[in-house]
């Protein structure tokens, strides 16, 4: 595993949860859009992508047997069958860049992301309500396994809690808005923090 690595300018690795058609895509787009120095993480899934997803970009979309393959060869750091149907998974090697990276996972995710990597800053995206979720997935797209999605909905919300920031998705813009405030705010607090070390250390506190 190569979670555990620290390098010298402890890279942020921001985490987004949330129900199926939450929005958290969006927000990440978005995200990404104003941050560019922000990596995304492109996970692994077994599922076949939706119209207009990309095959290394939204997902890396594979078989079944090649992901137990590279869970095998320890290339999936976590993984879970979400929805009893299809496989989700993150890559191992997701901070060997050194750059802050941002990654879409369950809360099961988070809570292995918590305990291999003391840079996390999470975020959990909530409906406003159960009927408004059930109606954007239904919009969305005709989602055969709708009951399995709602059911995780709810296990997923009760999780909620553990999680830094509770961004109520009831209007797009504004949630995006929120994320975008926070990621900046965490990114200026480490910023001080190590300007802060390199100071007391006696070393020159404006290299970065």
């Amino acid at each position: 595993m190569h979670l555990s690595k620290k390098n010298q300018r402890d890279p942020i690795l921001f985490v987004i949860s949330g129900p199926s058609g939450g929005g958290k895509g969006t927000i990440m787009q978005r995200v990404l859009a104003e941050f560019p120095a922000i990596q995304k993480v492109v996970n692994y899934t077994t599922r076949p992508p939706r119209n207009g997803e990309q095959d290394g970009v939204d997902y890396h979309f594979i078989d079944e047997k090649t992901f137990r393959s590279l869970q095998e060869q320890g290339k999936i750091f976590e993984a879970e069958r979400v929805y009893n149907d299809y496989y989700y998974g993150s890559p191992s090697d997701l901070l060997d860049e050194g750059a802050d990276r941002f990654i879409e996972v369950d809360f099961k995710g988070h809570q292995k992301l918590r305990r291999h990597y003391n840079e996390v800053v999470s975020f959990f995206v909530l409906p406003p309500s159960f009927e408004e979720l059930e109606r954007r997935i239904r919009q969305r797209s005709p989602e055969a396994n709708l009951p399995a999605r709602l059911n995780n909905a709810r296990e997923q919300i009760a999780e909620a809690g553990d999680y830094d920031y509770l961004i109520v998705n009831d209007d797009l813009d504004v949630c995006c808005c929120e994320v975008i405030t926070a990621i900046r705010a965490e990114q200026i607090k480490r910023k001080g923090r190590r300007f802060l070390r390199r100071l007391l250390a006696g070393t020159d506190p404006n290299n970065d």
